[in-house]
């Protein structure tokens, strides 16, 4: 049980710290690659910026939903 609580404690501020990057991501216009023999190379990070904003809130939502499921289910 004890390793059940530290696995979703960890998964939680995983979670976070991952939403804090994304949130970053989101700031940016464009990412500007260079590669060796094309020259420059340039991207739109948002559209992978949303699906990993939905990713890791659904992450989250299902998280939060299994703990309390156990916190429900252990007082019965």
């Amino acid at each position: 049980m004890k390793y059940r609580n530290f696995l979703h404690t960890i998964l939680i501020i995983l979670n976070i710290v991952s939403l804090y990057f994304i949130i970053d991501l989101f700031s940016y216009d464009e990412i500007i690659g260079y590669v060796l023999s094309e020259g420059k190379r340039s991207s739109d990070p948002r559209d992978l910026a949303y699906l990993l904003f939905v990713t890791s809130l659904s992450n989250l939502y299902f998280l939060a939903f299994i703990i309390m499921e156990r916190a429900f289910e252990s007082n019965n």
